[in-house]
């Protein structure tokens, strides 16, 4: 069912103050979609370099379909999500998340530090397997509000799984491995942990350092898929492949740095599973959310991020190829990818009892 528009008063991105010049940012290389699309050699060399360096680069969306279909479906999705938070708190705690990760989860319901600092964002993550099938189909629940926008959820899920499938065949291909390898760990029909979450973060209360939106972790998937507007986003300044499990802290000295939000770009960064499945040579970056800075900060920040993640049956073994390094023989089963998510997000301080 259609939305008056004049029903939205807090996703408005034309209203927006600019990003303020005078904070610390991150220096990212700009990649082009739709160059990627077209198979342009450097581009993808340009991927890879980003992708083993800090494991983040934004992605300019601009002039392919894929592209646009996630530019302009990010703003509805923003819109439903407005929508869906406006719900008494009550009827979103119908749908609080549980141990699969979907649903909603309240402010305050993580930690952002060592002394039990509670979070204070909220969002509500919809399943990529139950978008892209009948709603008889569907594994559980959702509230009208996402039902209503199921068609537009549908192609944004299969725009950004496949940006992201274009992404991990690129460093298959410079690992020296079968990209199918890869994206058979990831195929969109099958089971998994993937999905959109819409994220809305509080404007800030105070001028000096803000409270943490989303504490300091590493993601636990493979390949993660951002759109924002207002800044809140920042990256430690150094890369690392040893991210701790539960370590809320970076493990190398540097400081956090901000990632400008730039027009018709999404931000792109990799998770801990592309680090195992190339055993360390991928880089899955260290990074928080807090609120929004200088004036931006006065406005609730909305987000969308798709989240690639392996099929919840795959085995979370490395990859082999000419270009990954050979880590020591895995004895016994691996964790799935489901256990793997699970223990990872348990230790990030997610509580599966909300």
């Amino acid at each position: 069912m259609p939305h008056k528009e004049e029903d939205y008063t807090e996703f408005t991105p034309n209203l927006y103050p600019p990003f303020p010049d005078d904070v610390p940012t991150v220096k990212l290389n700009t990649i082009t979609l739709s160059k990627l699309l077209d198979g342009d050699a450097v581009e993808k060399i340009r991927v890879f370099e980003a992708c083993v360096g800090r494991g983040f680069f934004y992605l300019d969306l601009g002039g392919c379909e894929a592209g646009e279909t996630i530019l302009q479906g990010a703003d509805q999705i923003a819109l439903t999500g407005e929508r869906v938070f406006k719900l008494p708190l009550a009827k979103k705690m119908q749908y609080k998340m549980g141990k699969t990760l979907f649903g909603y989860k309240f402010a305050g319901s993580t930690v952002t530090d060592k002394a039990g600092t509670p979070d204070t964002a909220e969002f509500f993550n919809v399943s990529k397997n139950d978008m892209i099938v009948p709603e008889d189909r569907m594994c559980r629940a959702w509230p009208s509000e996402v039902l209503d926008a199921k068609p537009l959820f549908d192609a944004y899920v299969k725009s950004a799984h496949g940006v992201g499938m274009t992404i991990l065949t690129i460093l298959a291909e410079r690992l020296g491995v079968d990209p199918s390898e890869i994206t058979n760990r990831h195929r969109i029909e099958e089971l998994s942990g993937d999905h959109v979450r819409i994220t809305r973060g509080p404007p800030r209360h105070m001028e000096e350092m803000p409270e943490i939106q989303t504490p300091s972790h590493t993601d636990f998937g493979t390949v993660t898929i951002l759109m924002n507007w207002l800044g809140g986003l920042q990256v430690w300044s150094e890369s690392s492949r040893t991210a701790q499990v539960g370590n809320l802290h970076p493990d190398l000295p540097g400081e956090w740095l901000w990632v400008k939000p730039k027009k018709g770009c999404a931000i792109v960064n990799l998770g801990d599973a592309a680090v195992t499945f190339s055993s360390g040579i991928l880089c899955s970056g260290r990074h928080r959310v807090i609120p929004s800075p200088g004036a931006q900060g006065q406005w609730p920040r909305y987000s969308i991020v798709y989240f690639v993640r392996p099929e919840d049956k795959c085995p979370m073994r490395q990859l082999r190829g000419k270009g990954i390094p050979d880590g020591p023989e895995e004895e016994g089963e691996a964790l799935t990818a489901t256990e793997w998510i699970y223990k990872q997000s348990a230790a990030l301080g997610n509580r599966f009892d909300n």
